[in-house]
């Protein structure tokens, strides 16, 4: 069975942990956390969950392709624009870069809306699609096993599935995605839905020291995951937004001391603000997070021991640790592939949300 939680409607109540304390939970003031793909053997109790949701934001076996909202619309009927009409909806050719929860929901949507023509999705992961904010929380407690992450992928989607490809280069003109094994896709229609890069530490030997790790893949998770389990030293987290705060707080469950340093006022600051930014800095040293704002990294020192050390602003403190790293510092949008100059009109949509820091956008 498959479970979804609208998290941007989920209040906290947790009447689903009393009622499914198997799929569901909500450890001290974190967030919900729960398990998407339970045993069958879970279902009544699942079923339970979702009948006592006061917001009934959660949702049992909703696939990829069922995805909710007014059935199709009337299409325009066919003009000078080749796009539109019902010749696009028949026989048009769509293809999406990006084959992850967006590029797989517009796929759905697309579906459900009555497009039949071809459709082919992008990914320059090998991996099946799935979801990315279990790999900060419940896969690096160990609470949830990795394949729990993967999303549906239903077959009537009928589309083509390119992983493991990543695309390189657009040809405007010739209306063509070009992949790195130097084949070219054609299409009518072109959503740019590639989300955001974890953004590796500026200097590549300072980078490459042992310990050093960035969290945004199946791989980065499963490495970040081996070395928390492998050791008990202080773990330095660079960016308190809300992958870093998540992996300090994962870190203190899991009984490890941690540091995390960030550039801004508070934790989160930027997406909530500085005065809930406050509370969050509270809440993280009431659990015993060293946290330092308004203090940037400016680098990483190694030593022939296998340690690690930052080097901050002057009025940082002077720290040393050893070992365990995890740079989960900010991302950018992953979009350096695409040509320069291509105009709207080209036939591309661009669904790639701008990331706090600085854009990869070298088109």
């Amino acid at each position: 069975m498959r479970v979804v939680v609208d998290l941007t409607r989920c209040q906290g109540y947790g009447q689903c942990v009393f009622a499914a304390p198997d799929v569901f939970a909500m450890p001290g003031q974190e967030a919900l956390l729960y398990d998407p793909d339970p045993s069958d053997e879970q279902r009544e109790h699942v079923l339970r969950a979702q009948a006592a949701c006061p917001v009934q934001a959660i949702h049992v076996d909703r696939l990829a392709g069922h995805v909710p909202g007014p059935r199709p619309y009337p299409y325009p009927a066919p003009d000078s624009d080749p796009d539109r009409g019902d010749g696009f909806r028949r026989s048009g050719r769509v293809v999406i870069v990006g084959a992850s929860l967006a590029g797989v929901r517009a796929a759905a949507v697309l579906r459900r809306d009555g497009f039949a023509g071809s459709l082919t999705l992008i990914g320059d992961e090998p991996h099946e699609p799935y979801d990315r904010p279990p790999l900060s929380k419940q896969v690096l407690t160990g609470r949830m096993p990795l394949e729990h992450t993967t999303l549906p992928r239903l077959m009537d989607l009928d589309a083509e599935w390119l992983l493991g490809q990543r695309a390189t280069g657009l040809d405007v003109a010739g209306k063509r995605v070009r992949l790195a094994d130097g084949r070219e896709v054609e299409f009518d229609r072109l959503l740019i839905a590639t989300g955001s890069r974890a953004r590796p530490w500026p200097n590549e030997a300072e980078a490459a020291l042992d310990g050093v790790c960035v969290l945004r893949t199946i791989e980065d998770a499963t490495l970040l995951r081996r070395r928390l389990a492998s050791g008990n030293g202080r773990v330095l987290v660079i960016g308190a937004g809300f992958t870093g705060s998540e992996v300090a707080s994962v870190c203190r469950e899991l009984g490890r001391p941690v540091t995390v340093v960030d550039r801004g006022p508070a934790p989160l600051a930027g997406a909530l603000g500085k005065v809930l930014g406050g509370i969050a800095a509270q809440i993280q040293r009431e659990h015993g997070v060293d946290l330092h704002c308004d203090t940037t990294v400016i680098g990483l020192d190694g030593d022939a021991e296998g340690g690690c050390a930052p080097r901050a602003c002057p009025t940082a403190p002077p720290w040393r640790w050893r070992r365990r790293w995890s740079a989960s510092a900010r991302s950018a949008t992953s979009t350096g592939w695409r040509a320069r100059g291509w105009p709207p009109e080209s036939g591309a949509w661009a669904a790639t949300r701008a990331a706090a820091s600085s854009t990869s956008t070298g088109w």
